[in-house]
């Protein structure tokens, strides 16, 4: 018997390692509805094997590619060191009445071509879209040549000193002639918010190491340390608008993924909260996005933003779902307000310079609120035929909970 209960022991703490180790500690994707996912693709479910099929197809073509690094610039940043990330404000333009065109002037809304030339942005997005696939295609596989990519991808861009970028944004949104960087330029790396997720999801590859866990996390310390004490980063925080709802999500996540829940909850308690009720009319509309000549885009992209801090809020204990004003919920009727001109039942009368509204970039937002609130309005909505999202791939059954009940 005194021989027995060792292992008997051992074979406990293996299974409850196993167990620990399969529910990923993702911050903004529900790790119940990844491993309910997961589930249903072992026991044969068509519709998730179609789904990580479509998957590993995306995840393939990205096993082919070199990594990304902010080095690889012709334009050197004000600091010299091309480690330093650099991108041009999209709505300035070169002043014609001035002989070198300096300083730039305004063009809310109207990008200017220039803004294209440096690549800095475009290599946060394709890592951090490349990085989440990735994290999701070693999940539900369980293949190591997925997560030796996304290592390959990280190490690149965040570890080894001979390419990554410093942990800044000193010089995002450059003005030419005006201001070598400004806070509009935080919003550039929104994108590491799905990052963080995919590399939450490597957890337990060999590829993936403590180590290398370890590095990640300080690294994002270093950025969160920048964002929250950097001149730059403290008007972000004073922002009344979007750059300020994705200032937050900033923060949140990256405090969540450094382990530091007390800064997490103490900052959506302090600072968020106050936002939230700043950011929406008591009829749930948007003044600050109203105001913008491209009105639609930047409502529903402000309104996205909020449905992403209320998830990762979640993780720090907080549901903001729920926050009201008055007796109605404040991001219900955030939804709500724009659901008549989704629908086509009013039109929509304020400023938006794209050519043709995007309606359908309101489905993802309705399927949320029908799925949070058991809102009628928005499920008769969802049902009707022509309120379906384009673009939207067949794996998203996978990770939202919206599309798995």
């Amino acid at each position: 018997m005194q021989k027995i209960l060792p292992i008997v022991l051992a074979i406990l703490m293996v299974w409850i390692n196993g167990y620990s180790q399969s529910k990923p500690k993702t911050i903004q994707l529900d790790a119940n509805i990844l491993i309910k996912s997961k589930k249903e693709l072992s026991s044969g479910s068509l519709p998730h094997k179609k789904a990580v099929e479509e998957l590993k197809e995306k995840a393939n073509r990205i096993l082919k590619k070199s990594p990304y690094t902010i080095v690889n610039k012709s334009v050197v940043p004000p600091s010299g060191s091309k480690h330093d990330y650099l991108s041009l404000a999209p709505y300035w333009w070169p002043d014609h009445s001035k002989p070198d065109g300096l300083p730039y002037i305004h063009k809310d809304g109207k990008t200017n071509p220039e803004a294209n030339e440096t690549k800095d942005k475009d290599y946060v997005i394709g890592l951090s879209r490349d990085v989440y696939v990735l994290g999701l295609a070693y999940f539900f596989t369980e293949e190591e040549q997925y997560a030796a990519k996304a290592e390959e991808l990280l190490n690149a861009f965040f570890i080894n000193k001979e390419t990554s970028m410093h942990p800044n944004l000193n010089y995002a949104h450059a003005k030419r002639g005006i201001v070598d960087g400004q806070v509009t330029g935080l919003i550039e790396t929104i994108h590491f918010v799905d990052l963080l997720d995919g590399v939450q999801l490597l957890d337990g590859s060999k590829c993936w190491t403590l180590k290398d866990q370890e590095l990640l996390e300080s690294w994002f310390s270093h950025f969160l340390a920048w964002m929250m004490n950097s001149r730059v980063g403290k008007e972000g925080a004073k922002a009344p608008n979007n750059i300020g709802t994705y200032y937050d999500l900033q923060i949140i996540t990256y405090a969540l993924f450094t382990q530091d829940t007390i800064l997490a909850r103490s900052y959506i308690k302090n600072k968020t909260v106050k936002r939230i009720y700043d950011q929406f009319s008591t009829d749930g509309s948007q003044p600050y996005e109203l105001k913008r000549p491209r009105s639609w885009t930047y409502s529903i992209k402000n309104l996205n933003g909020w449905l992403s801090i209320a998830r990762v809020s979640e993780k720090a204990g907080i549901n903001l779902w729920y926050y009201k004003r008055g007796e109605k919920e404040i991001l219900r009727e955030g939804i709500l307000w724009l659901l008549p001109y989704a629908s086509g039942e009013k039109e929509w009368q304020y400023k938006e310079l794209s050519s043709g509204l995007r309606y359908d970039w309101f489905v993802p937002i309705a399927r949320t609120g029908a799925f949070i609130y058991n809102d009628s309005d928005l499920h008769s909505y969802l049902s009707n035929s022509s309120a379906r999202p384009h673009n939207v791939q067949n794996w998203t059954i996978l990770t939202e909970k919206e599309a798995s009940e």
